[in-house]
């Protein structure tokens, strides 16, 4: 793991996953940890922590111009294969997606469980970004989320199967084998989006007895 990491707010738990909160990042800069990207537009992401009180987070100052684009803060180490991931997540501006990203070969190949909180359709969706196309792999429509709290998205990978949870309760459930090689992981929005994002946490997670009997379904 590269030394700047640690110079994050990187918390090592029992379970050896890896978190970063923030906290100790400085307020107005890009965490080093992270390279940033944009996909479908050229407008520059622009992706600086914020702080509310002793809280600190990862917020992506979108742009209106940007709407048709996707901007990515990528985290290039992390675990192999099982994946666990899991971010905090709220949509601060009037517009945008928010979501993480894994098996990230670029920023136009990788996995995505998107959340759109905006308006009265909210949903919840599982992607496969390729080539830069987003293809719809599994989804929950008519969501009734508060649009101005936090949500947590988790998700978790073994083989081809993907599990989606939505503040701890599972939503979705796919297999797909599009990318079967470790990548890095991403904190995701469109480029329109005001969004904040905290507490990510990277690690690996052993199937339940539960979700092996899920899988057998």
């Amino acid at each position: 793991m590269r030394a700047s990491l640690l110079l994050g707010a990187l918390v090592l738990g029992a379970s050896a996953d890896a978190m970063w909160t923030f906290d100790s990042d400085a307020p107005g800069r890009a965490p080093a940890a992270f390279t940033y990207r944009v996909t479908r537009d050229s407008v520059p992401a622009r992706w600086i922590v914020q702080r509310e009180g002793a809280n600190g987070f990862l917020a992506h100052t979108g742009e209106p111009s940007a709407k048709g684009g996707f901007s990515l803060a990528i985290l290039e180490d992390q675990p192999r294969s099982p994946l666990s991931l899991s971010a905090r997540m709220r949509l601060a501006g009037q517009d945008g997606e928010m979501g993480i990203a894994w098996r990230v070969q670029d920023a136009n190949n990788y996995y995505l469980a998107r959340l759109d909180v905006d308006g009265g359709e909210q949903d919840i969706a599982l992607y496969r970004i390729v080539n830069g196309n987003r293809v719809r792999v599994d989804g929950e429509d008519d969501l009734e989320l508060d649009r101005a709290a936090w949500h947590t998205i988790k998700v978790v990978q073994e083989d081809d199967t993907i599990r989606v949870y939505l503040g701890g309760i599972r939503v979705l459930r796919a297999r797909d084998r599009t990318f079967t090689k470790p990548g890095g992981v991403a904190l995701w929005c469109t480029g329109d989006a005001v969004a904040h994002f905290d507490d990510l946490r990277v690690g690996q997670e052993k199937e339940s007895a539960s979700a092996r009997d899920d899988r057998r379904r």
